[in-house]
């Protein structure tokens, strides 16, 4: 990993999945805002750690829509930057890396259990956001543990395996019963990552990273000093901390901010089209008006104008409550 550059920068960084909603607007603008705010680079993340779930035309759709709500990227695939790529799906060696070091801890061990058998475990019965709380039943008795050939893992039942991380070693070798941060919107947050989130998967059985493996290397290694980001992302947090503080790595300031809910509560998904970007920018839609909409209720001037959104920005609990964004 890097200590970066001298600036820190805080970031977006996009599923290329599905068309841009106004959530992720909303989240890439107040990232944005608290970025500039404070003077820092901004960084624009393309998170296709499989590339071959990205829909034709997607990630060109994430630009179109980034550009005409006036985000502009210091550091980004387009142009890329100083510590590039900035595509996640080109960055598969840098994972490999930090996995080998949580490997030569010796907190790694290959699981060839399916979701549908943990779900079914009895000994699982409680869920979070990455489902029912795997019980252990691929992880090692305790004892000295050898060092795995990640690019040789025996097959497990037939299957190829995934790999997990040992969470209460993890917390043994920290010195650590709990994982705990401070978010700059909820406060302080803290969590037995052993009991309620469980040992949770870094290596994918297709080989890929996991999603929190890359993540947190990432913004260690882009020198995201800032990461806002929904609420719904709180738990990744935990694990994320986790990880970082395994690697020996500095913290991000965190800030996670209410979900915008459709007409029914609920909150906003890729197939809500009626409040797709995409959508609201072909139909004649001004940028300043939805920059306008997307910080209403904040405390901010009741304007579109980046300029004094910046001026006036802070973050802080007034960002927690979620937030009903109607089309």
């Amino acid at each position: 990993m890097t200590d970066g550059v001298s600036v820190g920068a805080g970031r977006f960084a996009p599923t290329p999945t599905g068309r841009l909603h106004l959530g992720n607007a909303r989240t890439a603008l107040l990232a944005w805002l608290w970025a500039r705010r404070h003077g820092l680079r901004t960084v624009l993340r393309m998170e296709d750690l499989d590339p071959l779930a990205v829909p034709p035309g997607c990630v060109a759709r994430i630009y179109a829509d980034l550009d005409w709500l006036g985000l502009t990227y210091d550091e980004e695939p387009r142009w890329g930057g100083p510590l590039g790529p900035y595509q996640q799906s080109e960055r598969a060696a840098l994972y490999d890396g930090a996995l080998e070091s949580l490997n030569a801890m010796g907190l790694l061990y290959a699981c060839a259990c399916s979701r549908k058998e943990v779900l079914q475990s009895t000994q699982a019965p409680h869920a979070h956001d990455e489902g029912p709380i795997y019980p252990g039943t691929c992880r090692p008795v305790s004892g000295p543990r050898s060092r795995l050939e990640l690019l040789d893992l025996p097959r497990i039942g037939g299957r190829r395996p995934a790999l997990r991380i040992d969470v209460a070693r993890a917390l043994e070798r920290l010195g650590i019963q709990t994982v705990r941060f401070e978010d700059q919107v909820r406060g302080s947050v803290e969590l037995d990552v052993s009991k309620d989130l469980g040992d949770f998967v870094v290596r994918r059985a297709d080989g890929l990273a996991a999603y929190q493996v890359a993540c947190a290397f990432d913004d260690d290694a882009m020198s995201c000093t800032q990461v806002l980001r929904g609420s719904d992302l709180v738990l990744s947090a935990v694990r994320q901390v986790l990880l970082l503080s395994l690697w020996g790595r500095p913290l991000p300031s965190y800030a996670h901010v209410g979900l915008v809910l459709g007409r029914d509560g609920e909150r906003l998904s890729k197939r809500d089209d009626a409040l797709a970007l995409e959508t609201l920018r072909t139909s004649g839609l001004a940028a300043t008006d939805v920059r306008r909409r997307l910080t209403g209720g904040l405390g901010l001037p009741d304007t579109g104008d980046l300029a004094a959104l910046v001026a006036g920005f802070e973050v802080g609990p007034n960002l927690a409550p979620d937030v009903r964004l109607e089309g």
